[in-house]
């Protein structure tokens, strides 16, 4: 018996200890699970820093809706509804359990904002241009070097990350968080890893089909990209370049761990307001006088100049997707 119990013993510790070694991030999988819509701060978090407000200007903002748009936000799970008219608020309604105070998730927004940095990047000469490659801009991403931040901006890059299997190193042809469930996976290491324990792996079509293909792992890549550029972590960029000019308050951005960067692609907490006050900073081009882009990048990050006939179908774009919701239906 005591033999069986010992031999048992061995056989489960080896295991756990195999486990462990093959994929080190399930213990932070148990223990932060999948992202959530509202900061419970189990994980990793860091600041990014953000300006005293003063409030918004006028007088208090209706908090009601009438009846088609309270049901339309019922059905849908809404968790708040804010607008805006010439710097005033508007309208500002919650969903149950959410109020001025919670801080929401940012979900993809966050690629939004890194797409945003890039072009900053190019405006202040820290990038060339979009046709840079990995190559010149992250050298150790030795399997990637003739990708281009442009594919990788619109989800075209040909990056081998993911797959219907989730095995590491096959292309992939749908989006990588299909797979999110599976611990083993690679947008699992990703996520709970950081980029650095997968860029090293990555390689890509030697031709790259202009074929979309969202993986969170191109945000992971430029936002390792953006870092290098400047020698500096991408919450203070994000805080300098966007956020502290947009007059949002500070918002908190999830991190794999202490030693890694941001998670690029998710996960920024902040509140309802401030995130108005993002949409507002990106629709004006800044704020007051200062522009946060010259003109001719802020129409090519937005897409203004894509054709109506290609926003109405949906275009993802410098990773923002843009359509044409005022209209008909």
């Amino acid at each position: 018996m005591r033999r069986l119990l010992a031999l048992t013993t061995t056989v489960i510790l080896g295991g756990a200890l195999g486990l462990y070694a093959f994929a080190p991030h399930l213990m932070s999988l148990v223990l932060e699970s999948s992202p959530t819509l509202t900061w419970r701060n189990a994980g990793q978090y860091v600041e990014v820093r953000g300006a005293a407000q003063p409030g918004w200007t006028g007088s208090s903002p209706v908090s009601g809706l009438e009846p088609n748009l309270d049901t339309l936000f019922s059905e849908s799970g809404g968790s708040a509804l804010l607008a805006a008219r010439d710097g005033e608020l508007v309208l500002e309604h919650y969903g149950l359990g959410i109020d001025q105070q919670t801080r929401l998730n940012s979900f993809s927004i966050a690629k939004s904002l890194v797409g945003a940095l890039v072009f900053k990047a190019i405006s202040e000469g820290k990038i060339k241009s979009l046709d840079q490659t990995l190559g010149d801009l992250l050298p150790v991403a030795v399997g990637l070097s003739d990708m281009t931040l442009r594919k990788i901006l619109t989800m075209r890059s040909g990056v081998h990350f993911d797959s219907k299997t989730a095995s590491f190193g096959a292309p992939g042809s749908f989006k990588d968080s299909d797979t999110f469930p599976n611990p083993f996976g690679p947008l699992a290491r990703l996520h709970f890893q950081g980029v650095d324990a997968v860029v090293s792996g990555l390689t890509m079509d030697p031709t790259p089909p202009d074929t979309f293909n969202y993986q969170n792992v191109n945000t992971a890549l430029l936002g390792a990209v953006i870092e290098r550029a400047y020698g500096r972590p991408l919450e203070d960029l994000l805080s300098e370049k966007i956020w502290m000019p947009a007059g949002a308050e500070t918002a908190v951005w999830r991190k794999p761990s202490a030693e890694t960067s941001v998670s690029a692609y998710c996960c920024i907490y902040a509140t309802a307001r401030d995130w108005l006050r993002i949409g507002i900073f990106f629709a004006s081009n800044g704020t007051g006088t200062t522009s946060f882009l010259p003109n001719n990048l802020w129409r090519e990050f937005l897409g203004l100049d894509v054709p109506l006939a290609a926003r109405r179908d949906d275009h993802y774009g410098n990773h923002t997707l843009q359509n044409v919701l005022d209209r008909d239906g």
